[in-house]
């Protein structure tokens, strides 16, 4: 699979290939006590657990298998609050142990599997949901975790028939969406979008399958496909940024280029402020200064991994939280920051309506993070889709920036698509020179990059996301 290839899987799978256990591990009730003291123990422990004291529960049974050591209920117990507190080995150990003494109890069985997949043991997590349904061949949720680690293992043919076997047994949105992951894996796309249909029909507005179904029928052609599941999950989820950030490209695609120039209205939503230097700094070429070796010095600036989301080339180096301490000049950046999205709310004009103003978030908080580019480059077009108002200060350019005869290289590009979405219609474009000292900012869901530069110099540039609050 080629690099860009894994970054779109990586993206569309992003709330997780197992987002959602079908079941939790199963509490067993504990056995009679073999002891009033064990059993004085073991009320204590039921009460610190369901106060919400999980840690202190786990104590108590500890010391009741230090007494008795063979209480495949008590392990069982201990197992499962070993697990949601992240003590993963010994929960492990308290599952096999209490299955050895009772090989019987399917629920520990498939609890042991939950723990093992958590702990990336996924061939034993296999296993255990095996022997759960050698016992219980029913299960839904053992299927369906199957089906979990078959996926995560690459036996990608294996889990397309857990998955179906569990939808067999009882429909449901969860196993549905997963289907459609194996099948887009095996390329078998059509199959896919069926899948994924199959869970928004389980459960409707569902945005995770949402976002499965829209983009795979991209990944198809099947542009009215596209268009209509983008409207569906906006009609669920209105401020969803990703959903708007395909239906713009499927409907230019469609050749409703009116339609997709009222998401994309450069000249009413996109700003451009040229700053001013914030209090404490004599002017704003030393606050610029200060930016640039604030985030040189970052100890998170690097390129990141090759098969992660944010990589774009090996050129380009991203920080993590900016917005963190110690802040150094990000906390006058972030007054900045703030002061300039309180004018843009102020000034973009409310008439006509407008989907992206009308569901502007009444709570958030920001994030920010900056980028080198050392000599070469650009910045491939991509979205946030965690960021409702997207923003992108420039504390350092190199001299072709500015230059008249270099094709507008190294400006900002709001609105051409990725292109590994092979999409044939021209898009709607706008570039934006930058500036030392000049912020922009923009709806989220317009894909935004760089032109591609070449020069001996750094290009350096703070980005930062409104991202919504509930």
């Amino acid at each position: 699979m080629a690099r860009k290839e894994r970054r779109s899987e990586r993206k569309r799978a992003a709330a997780g290939k197992r987002a959602v256990a079908p079941v939790p591990p199963v509490r067993p009730a504990p056995a009679p006590a073999a002891s009033p003291a064990s059993a004085a123990l073991l009320r204590q422990a039921s009460a610190h657990y369901g106060a919400g004291r999980p840690a202190a529960a786990l104590e108590i049974c500890r010391e009741v298998l230090a007494r008795e050591p063979n209480r495949p209920d008590v392990l069982s117990f201990a197992g499962m609050i070993a697990v949601q507190l992240g003590a993963l080995e010994e929960a492990i150990g308290h599952y096999r142990k209490a299955l050895a003494l009772k090989p019987e109890l399917v629920e520990v069985q498939y609890n042991l599997g939950l723990a093992l997949e958590r702990s990336g043991a996924h061939a034993a997590a296999a296993d255990a949901y095996r022997a759960a349904l050698a016992r219980r061949p029913e299960l839904v949720p053992a299927w369906h975790n199957l089906g979990n680690a078959l996926f995560a293992l690459g036996r990608t043919e294996e889990a397309v028939a857990a998955y179906e076997r569990a939808l067999a047994l009882r429909p449901n949105a969860e196993s549905a969406r997963s289907l459609g992951l194996a099948l887009e894996r095996l390329g078998r796309r059509e199959g896919a979008i069926a899948a994924y249909a199959r869970a928004l029909a389980l459960r409707p507005g569902w945005p995770t399958a949402s976002s499965n179904l829209a983009n795979a029928c991209f990944a198809q052609g099947e542009m009215a496909a596209a268009l209509e599941a983008c409207e569906a999950w906006l009609a669920a989820a209105p401020a969803s940024i990703e959903a708007s950030a395909l239906k713009a490209l499927a409907l230019n695609e469609l050749g409703a280029r009116e339609a997709a120039a009222v998401l994309y209205d450069f000249a009413r939503l996109v700003q451009v402020r040229d700053l001013a230097a914030p209090a404490g700094y004599a002017s704003l070429a030393e606050f610029n200064t200060a930016l640039v070796r604030h985030v040189e010095a970052h100890p998170s600036l690097k390129v990141p991994p090759a098969d992660h989301p944010t990589y774009h080339h090996p050129a380009l180096e991203i920080t993590e939280e900016l917005f963190a301490e110690p802040r150094g000049p990000m906390a006058a950046f972030e007054t900045l920051v703030r002061d300039a999205i309180a004018a843009y709310r102020a000034s973009v004009a409310p008439e006509p309506p407008h989907p992206f103003l009308a569901h502007f978030p009444r709570e958030w908080r920001l994030t920010s993070w900056a980028t080198r580019l050392s000599g070469w480059g650009n910045l491939v077009p991509h979205v946030h889709y965690d960021g409702y108002l997207g923003g992108v200060y420039y504390p350092l350019l190199p001299e072709i920036v500015a230059a008249e005869d270099q094709g507008e290289a190294g400006w900002f590009e709001l609105g051409r698509p990725p292109a590994e979405l092979n999409l044939k219609a021209a898009p709607l474009v706008r570039r934006i020179q930058p500036k030392e000292g000049r912020l922009l900012l923009f709806p989220g869901y317009m894909y935004h990059g760089t032109v591609p530069f070449t020069s001996e110099e750094r290009r350096i540039s703070i980005a930062f996301d409104l991202v919504a609050l509930g």
